[in-house]
């Protein structure tokens, strides 16, 4: 129950305040470059994904990203029924925290909406969104199975991840309006409309495939390093 309650602390602070953002950003601060502009959001949401995963994982270890528990899942380190209210409990953080900015924000919360097309800043395609969210994903994924394994790098794991997310969202922001996280997708165009909401599924889609290549790759990294230093021992 404790994990429960701060993976939706988590979730929510992360999507609410990065999603705040991104949205007075977009829509009231004076910026004439684009590229300034997705430097900020990237930065923002970097900041506070490493800042809250770094200060909840002091109290209880939480992932905040549903292709992090995913991942874990499949790995046997979390069991079916721990995978899926932890993701349920990430979902309604995201649901909270874009139904206030919607109730906040009406008539300015359709620019958070993201997809292809003319919902994307750059008017990428579905092939776009789909292999961008996925390699990326991908890449975010075995980060973190990394990071995670590694004992040295426990104290640095939110700063690292943290950065590593910056830079992700920053490459990736004007084509997929995202994420490398499938619950930014799911909740905010659950209040945008209809439309919006279905393309949530290539993002959902996209970043589990990406994770789940993420995994059995890294485990057979793991497989061949682990053999390569028993047989040097």
């Amino acid at each position: 129950m404790k994990k429960i309650l701060w993976e939706f602390i988590a979730s929510f602070s992360y999507l609410f305040l990065g999603c705040l953002i991104e949205l007075l950003v977009i829509n009231f601060l004076p910026i004439y470059n684009f590229i300034l502009e997705l430097f900020i959001i990237a930065f923002s949401f970097g900041v506070v994904f490493g800042l809250f995963y770094t200060l909840i994982n002091k109290i209880v270890a939480i992932e905040i990203n549903p292709i992090f528990s995913f991942s874990l899942w499949l790995r046997n380190q979390m069991t079916g029924k721990e995978v899926i209210t932890t993701i349920l409990s990430q979902l309604l953080g995201g649901v909270f925290a874009s139904g206030i900015l919607f109730l906040i924000f009406p008539q300015q919360f359709a620019s958070l909406g993201v997809g292809y097309g003319d919902a994307s800043f750059l008017q990428a395609s579905l092939d776009t969104i789909i292999l961008i969210e996925l390699l990326f994903s991908f890449l975010f994924v075995f980060c973190f199975l990394i990071a995670k394994d590694k004992k040295e790098l426990s104290q640095l794991r939110g700063m690292f991840l943290g950065t590593l997310l910056f830079l992700l969202i920053f490459f990736s922001i004007g084509y997929t309006g995202c994420c490398v996280n499938p619950i930014r997708a799911i909740t905010v165009n659950l209040f945008v409309n209809e439309d919006y909401l279905r393309q949530s599924v290539f993002y959902l889609l996209s970043s589990l495939a990406g994770s789940l290549l993420a995994t059995i790759l890294y485990h057979v990294y793991s497989y061949i390093s682990n053999r390569d230093s028993l047989q040097h021992f």
